[in-house]
């Protein structure tokens, strides 16, 4: 079958999900593999499995996202094209402003509940890992020697491009000039980020995405794409996974809820060496395993006591006892203002609904012009490292962006990364919600110091910027005093990064160890059930992580693919 058949044959089969009543799960419908989720994790491991020959079935929770994909999502200057709102980088972040029908419902923090997940509804930034992401975070066997060969792929297929509009030019860059001034004189080195991946410390670079012609590509315009082109691999939308079906440690099926359009009742896989894989996210993949009685016995025992789940859920003695839930990770983020004469502010929340036509006349002709640039127009980014007194190095990026309390102002995030040592929880409700119960910022006195040097060091770069001010902090104001000021919940310091809660690591969490996972993302005490999302990540990445889990992913297919079919655990 043709990609361009199979995509057509695929899309009216989405069309009609998304239009009709909730649909039965046909009797006896069985897939070789099962991947939940559809995010960063769930697209590349289903098109990989699928290029093994397996069949595969796709179940993603909300609604198609990009108009490739049949999505509708879109404001009326956009009718009768086929991109919506998740297509145009001058709209990415409309998300903030209105997330109706786009973010999950389920969850305490901002999440994407559509085809695609946060690849779908974030700033596409697209950053190679620094080594140390994988050197200091992971365990043996996922070292960054090891990841070689799965960045390779990943960036091959995805190469990313800090010039986003097709005529090669960056529009409205006064606010990245005059920083960079500063950067300049401080001594800072611009560098091209991803040919330069382990430099990030005293460097600075243009905001690197995941766009192609002026338009949201990653995942869902490569591994999606491919993976739908073969006839074994299915894709089912507005379908909810509500657990899996498990004897003892084996799994044999998924059970899944209508959710809009979508399948109801029970998917099988196939008898004896079927495997499903969990890629719901951070909060998505916990709740599914704590659904299906794998978790901590505290939040077992609210699912039991739930009047959804609680008459039908799997019997306390066959709970696994893991720390699903714990190990939760983020990037700490602190904004700072600036204000400079210079700068330039481009209303991107109103080109949704009142643009400016010569705007969206250059953007839909020929793919040119500020709104191919991802709002509310990203950069410099700048990277440092700082020692505190623990002697852990801590990464840190900065995200300018031209946005703040004047038409003259930049904000720019401190995402304090990769070295942190805090870590939260989240914990589930009675209404099956999941929350972030313990924040994981600054909770450690180190993690505190790095963030007050760090913060310290660029107020003094700063400095050097003629005809700079200060919003926030005020010029006067001590940095270790503005840092305590801000609340360390999720309110104040969300970065929407969020990592760690099913552990990858060989201390198995049945026996006192802190791991969720194994070596090969398989759960333990089961035999055929995988994670394969951001939830496995140890520690958070130096940037934005999405390029990590998609890496992630390879690796993990590369290493699911090479067991042998299970021997069963009763």
């Amino acid at each position: 079958m043709g990609l361009t058949l199979a995509l057509s044959l695929l899309l009216s089969s989405l069309s009609l999900t998304a239009a009709q009543t909730c649909g039965t799960v046909a009797s006896g419908t069985t897939y070789d593999y099962i991947v939940i989720g559809s995010g960063a994790g769930g697209i590349p491991v289903a098109d990989k499995l699928s290029e093994a020959g397996f069949s595969v079935l796709l179940i993603e929770k909300g609604p198609p996202s990009s108009g490739r994909w049949n999505g509708t999502m879109k404001p009326s200057w956009l009718q009768g094209t086929n991109l919506t709102r998740f297509d145009v980088p001058g709209l990415f972040n409309q998300i903030w402003r209105d997330p109706t029908g786009v973010a999950c419902e389920d969850t305490g923090v901002m999440g994407g509940c559509v085809l695609g997940g946060g690849i779908a509804v974030n700033s596409a930034l697209w950053w190679k890992p620094h080594p140390e992401d994988w050197n200091h975070n992971f365990p043996s066997g996922w070292k960054n020697s090891d990841m070689v060969n799965a960045t390779s792929n990943v960036f091959t297929r995805i190469p990313g491009t800090y010039t986003p509009s097709t005529d090669g030019q960056l529009y409205l860059q006064q606010g990245f000039d005059r920083v960079t001034k500063g950067l300049d004189a401080a001594g800072f080195q611009y560098v091209v980020a991803n040919d330069n991946p382990d430099k990030k410390n005293n460097t600075y670079a243009h905001s690197t995405f995941f766009i192609a012609h002026a338009e949201r590509h990653g995942p869902l315009r490569t591994y999606l794409e491919t993976a739908s082109a073969r006839p074994k691999f299915a894709l089912w939308t507005n379908t909810i996974a509500k657990r899996v079906i498990r004897t003892g440690g084996h799994i044999t099926g998924v059970e899944v809820e209508c959710n809009k359009g979508g399948k109801a009742g029970t998917v099988s896989v196939t008898a004896g060496t079927g495997r499903v894989i969990l890629s719901a996210g951070t909060f998505g993949s916990a709740k599914i395993l704590l659904r299906s009685g794998i978790g901590p016995t505290d939040l077992l025992n609210v699912v039991k006591g739930s009047s959804i789940d609680g008459a039908t859920m799997i019997k306390s003695d066959s709970w696994i006892n893991l720390p699903v839930g714990q190990n939760l990770n983020d990037h700490v983020g602190t904004d700072m203002q600036i204000s400079h004469p210079d700068i330039v502010f481009y209303d991107f929340y109103g080109a949704y609904d009142s643009p400016i036509k010569s705007d969206t006349e250059k953007y839909l002709k020929s793919r040119t012009g500020i709104l191919t640039q991802v709002a509310p127009n990203l950069g410099p980014i700048m990277w440092t490292m700082v020692t505190p007194s623990d002697g852990i190095t801590r990464h840190i990026q900065w995200q300018a962006r031209i946005e703040g309390r004047t038409s003259t102002a930049m904000t720019i995030t401190q995402y304090l990364g990769m070295g942190t040592t805090s870590r939260g929880k989240m914990d589930i409700t009675p209404q099956l919600n999941t929350r972030v119960v313990t924040a994981p910022y600054l909770r450690d006195a180190a993690d505190k110091e790095a963030a007050i040097m760090g913060f310290n060091y660029i107020r003094t770069v700063l400095a050097k910027v003629d005809k700079l001010t200060w919003i926030t902090p005020t010029s006067g104001q001590d940095t270790t005093a503005f840092v305590n000021s801000i609340p360390t919940n999720t309110a104040s310091r969300n970065s929407n990064h969020w990592v760690g809660t099913c552990k990858i690591g060989t201390d198995d969490g049945r026996t006192g160890g802190t791991a969720v996972v194994d070596l090969d993302t398989k759960v333990y005490g089961t035999d055929n059930l995988f994670v394969v999302d951001a939830s496995i990540f140890p520690g958070i990445t130096t940037g934005n992580p999405s390029a990590a889990i998609i890496i992630a992913a390879e690796h993990a297919a590369e290493r699911i693919l090479a067991l042998k079919a299970p021997a069963k655990i009763s």
